[in-house]
């Protein structure tokens, strides 16, 4: 129902129509009392060239029973006198919300009017003179509601941009049909919106956003638990502090900062609950890139947080990183922000110094990722099975995930095993799964995948070498323990990052140890290629590198960088504008390889030629030397098959001590004496072995 309120303010327009009527009755009546038949009269044009005064002549005010004009104009003004006053219902508190004057919302009541009532709509229609126009002009409305004509220039003003109805979105300009484009001000249409129009009408369906098109809205209902939010109670406790102020006017804009999933959507809707508030969020980057419908975007967003009294998130965690979309966009947004009359709060994933420029009071608030208690807390929560704790302590060792990636990737795995016809309770492989899907990387536009089906097992290595191996395997699987669990993260601002360099000669398992220690930790590899890496243009090769480190970041992936030495050289002395360049490009990566937090590993045959920067960078440096004749002896005897297809006079120390061969020459060999063996339809045996041996020799330039 509209309530009596709005039904005083429609009163008032018949008032409004019949004191308009009486004041240019003198455009639809002829003096005969005819009326006209849509078309400039000449009675009319003669009134108005001879310069009298507008009004009906005796014969019209007979015709349409207006009675004494100055008595119609008394009873207006006294009726709106008593209509300010009183003033109730949606209406006031759509007034109220958005700051408008008495003045302002009688002219919104006015554009409405035909929309509100049918017989207003009619009534306005023949007080227009034109049956086939719709919409109320700016003009019309003005001479409607002005007392005299020394009002007219005030009541235009309400309908320009800067006014609070237009700036607001509770009214739309339309051209008019007769003029196009562009209209002249007051022969544009007026149009009040639908959702303004349901608000008055007290029908607004606070979950129907759609009609907008711009924004999600979340009611309070939604909000969860303080005591479930699995995120940190500092940016949690200021947010809560934050929030109450920035519905005061002039209040503070919370920016709040995190990667995905941090929970900053979540704890907005959450202390806003708390203050019987929503969330109205806007995807920012989901909006049109053109200015000149952007704003109107963001505009509309806006008055539909404010009608449903919520606090409106506009995230632009993609769009404030693309420099080229966002800088153009960047005044007006703030000019738009600036003049709204309730809160807003914004999203990025880091500090956008164009917002803090435009924007006035913009309040950054951190979200970080939560440490490895809260993960392995999330986890066991988002579980809720027998073995969620120690899943999620499992899960927690080997990835850094925001509480909203560990409640999605538990959903994931559900339904995939749903969907695939499992039973029980998710596993740790279908976890895994999970949330190598939900990290959003493009690592593979510059690396590519590199894995391993060899077993530990299979390697045949000298004990130090071991030994430094598994040390690199417990700094990696107990990361999150020391670094979260005890507090040494604070104590390490930067250099966090675990680098090794294996080095040695080719073929002794470099590479293959990489591809191992990653399957243990159940991390994937990336092999970084080069030749998409390094660029003849100048800083496109530093952009490139850039963007692998950035990729692996969100991929929580090990990097591996083969050949090292050709991209991680010693800087020269500078002779040249070429040697200045090569220079910067190792500058970068040395500045880059100290700000990586994860895990890399590189690969060289020379290690004389890495940068000793680089060196003092590394926490693990380890040389892998060609293998002795014990453990070539060895090498040889894992890397054969099964064996049903081995001869019984294998001597595998004789052929160790014969060929001195690295573990890599050593695999080839086994290969050829495989096919030797499968042409001539015979087992494996020594002289296969040999025949194989002395041929990889000759591939390696060695006669025998």
């Amino acid at each position: 129902m509209r309530g009596e309120a709005l039904e005083h303010w429609l009163d008032h327009l018949y008032l409004c129509v019949k004191r308009h009527i009486g004041r240019y009755g003198h455009r639809m009546v002829q003096a005969s009392g005819n009326l006209n038949q849509l078309y400039v009269g000449l009675e009319e044009a003669r009134r108005v060239m001879s310069g009298q005064a507008p009004g009906a002549t005796p014969a019209a005010a007979s015709a349409l029973g207006i009675g004494d004009p100055a008595a119609v104009d008394a009873e207006l003004r006294a009726d709106r006198q008593a209509l300010f006053a009183n003033r109730g219902g949606p209406l006031h508190d759509l007034a109220t919300r958005f700051r408008l004057t008495d003045r302002q919302t009688l002219l919104l009541v006015a554009a409405a009017g035909p929309m509100l009532s049918m017989d207003l709509s009619r009534l306005y229609t023949f007080a227009w003179a034109d049956f086939a126009v719709k919409l109320p002009s700016v003009g019309f409305l003005v001479e409607l509601l002005a007392d005299d004509a020394t009002e007219h220039a005030a009541w235009v003003a309400e309908c320009m941009a800067a006014s609070s109805l237009v700036r607001g979105r509770l009214v739309d300009l339309r051209p008019s049909t007769a003029w196009g484009e562009p209209t002249p001000l007051l022969h544009q249409g007026v149009v009040v919106p639908d959702s303004v129009m349901a608000f008055l009408r007290g029908q607004l369906d606070p979950r129907e956003a759609a009609l907008a098109g711009v924004g999600r809205y979340d009611p309070p209902a939604k909000a969860l638990p303080l005591s479930e939010l699995q995120i940190d109670p500092g940016p949690l406790a200021e947010l809560q502090a934050v929030v109450p102020r920035a519905l005061e006017a002039d209040g503070p804009r919370p920016c709040l900062l995190g990667p995905d999933g941090a929970g900053r959507r979540t704890s907005l809707l959450t202390v806003a609950a708390a203050l019987g508030r929503g969330v109205f969020t806007v995807e920012l980057d989901r909006l049109a890139a053109d200015e000149k419908k952007f704003v109107p975007q963001v505009g509309i967003a806006l008055r539909e947080a404010m009608l449903r009294g919520a606090i409106p998130l506009l995230r632009g965690d993609h769009l404030f990183d693309d420099r080229t979309v966002w800088d153009p966009l960047a005044e007006r947004l703030g000019e738009l922000v600036d003049r709204h009359p309730g809160p807003v709060a914004f999203s990025a994933r880091q500090p956008v110094a164009q917002l803090a420029q435009r924007v006035r009071h913009v309040l950054d608030l951190r979200f970080p990722i939560p440490g490895a208690a809260a993960q392995r807390a999330a986890w066991a929560k988002a579980l809720d099975q027998a073995d969620g704790e120690s899943l999620g302590r499992a899960l927690s060792e080997r990835f850094t995930v925001t509480p909203g990636a560990v409640h999605h990737a538990v959903a994931d795995a559900r339904a995939r095993r749903r969907f695939t016809g499992g039973t029980g309770p998710v596993t740790e492989d279908d976890l895994l799964q999970a949330v190598r899907r939900r990290l959003d990387h493009a690592l593979s536009n510059v690396a590519e995948p590199f894995a391993t089906t060899l077993e530990w097992s299979d390697v045949v290595l000298p004990e130090e070498v071991m030994g430094s191996i598994k040390d690199i395997i417990a700094q990696a699987k107990w990361r999150e323990r020391v670094f979260d669990d005890w507090g040494m993260r604070r104590k390490m601002s930067y250099g966090r990052g675990l680098a090794c360099l294996f080095s040695g000669p080719p073929g002794t398992g470099k590479t293959m140890m990489a591809a191992l220690m990653a399957k243990t930790l159940g991390r994937e590899l990336y092999k970084v290629d080069v030749s998409r890496i390094v660029s003849k243009w100048v800083g496109e090769t530093e952009k490139n590198l850039g963007r692998v480190f950035d990729e692996a970041e969100k991929a929580q992936v090990i990097l591996l960088f083969d050949e090292a030495d050709s991209l991680f050289s010693s800087r020269t002395e500078v002779k040249g504008s070429n040697d200045r360049f090569a220079n910067m490009e190792v500058n970068y990566l040395l500045q880059r390889m100290e700000s990586y937090d994860g895990m890399s590993l590189l690969t060289t045959n020379f290690e004389k030629s890495i940068d000793e920067a680089f060196k003092r960078r590394l926490k693990f440096r380890v040389h892998f030397p060609l293998p002795d004749a014990d453990e070539r002896a060895e090498l040889w005897r894992r890397m054969l098959p099964t064996a049903d297809v081995l001869g019984d006079d294998i001597d595998f120390p004789k052929i160790g001590r014969r060929f001195q061969m690295s573990g890599g020459n050593i695999k080839n060999a086994v290969l050829r004496a495989a096919f030797f063996a499968a042409d001539e339809d015979v087992r494996i045996d020594h002289a296969l072995l040999m025949r194989a041996a002395q041929a990889e020799a000759r591939e390696m330039g060695r006669l025998f």
